[in-house]
């Protein structure tokens, strides 16, 4: 199976599970989706699509983990302290602040 194949069976399985949480009226959260596509891997009767979910929900729980991972750098800033948008790029002061006009 080629990565255009891979990409369009992805698709296809992440889409009937959505549309199958909206047709159920369920909520839609990762969560939601990660449990309707164990379902559907638990139900799965071909080995490749059953492979296939195996692996889609394997790299949604893995993006999910990185995305909590603690902030550094300037994601540092977006904490409870700091709930602004704006952050320096160059320090405390910008350059050119001492002005006076």
């Amino acid at each position: 199976m080629n990565s255009s194949e891979i990409e369009q069976l992805t698709d296809e399985l992440i889409g009937v599970a959505v549309l199958s949480l909206l047709k159920d009226n369920s909520p839609i959260s990762t969560q939601a989706l990660i449990n309707r596509l164990r379902s559907m891997e638990r139900n799965e009767t071909d080995i490749e699509r059953r492979s296939m979910l195996g692996r889609i929900i394997a790299e949604i729980i893995s993006n999910n983990i990185s995305s909590l991972r603690p902030a550094t750098g300037s994601e540092a800033f977006w904490d409870k302290e700091n709930r602004s948008n704006v952050f320096p790029l160059f320090g405390e002061k910008s350059p050119g602040n001492n002005k006076k006009h």
